[in-house]
């Protein structure tokens, strides 16, 4: 249910942009969506279209950029996606650690007229 309140979160946030640019109707949003971010793209873009009934941003497109989750090695420092089962760095064999890389959620950009 946390991606409803994310959706009603998208859209103040879409509403206030395009106001503030003198647009009056959101045409597209463009999300960053890590993978280890606990939220689904698909699950968004359905609470998002209710939310988004009798509002600027009825009928916008919502496009969704997924983030591979990402390792960071402590002894190279290197980031690195893990395999299935696996978490050797690839760089030097140490064992990695997780990243912030895959746990974002994020309005990229948004397009208004």
């Amino acid at each position: 249910m946390h991606e409803y309140h994310e959706a009603i979160h998208i859209i103040e946030h879409a509403i206030e942009e395009a106001k503030s640019k003198g647009k009056s109707k959101v045409t597209k949003i463009n999300l960053v969506i890590g993978e280890s971010s606990g939220f689904s793209g698909e699950t968004i873009k359905m609470h998002f279209e209710d939310a988004a009934e009798g509002t600027i941003c009825e009928g916008a497109e919502i496009a969704v950029k997924t983030v591979k989750t990402m390792l960071r090695c402590p002894n190279c420092r290197e980031l690195f996606a893990r395999k299935p089962f696996e978490f050797a760095c690839p760089h030097c064999g140490t064992d990695g650690v997780p990243s912030e890389v895959g746990k974002e959620m994020a309005i990229e950009s948004i397009e208004a007229e």
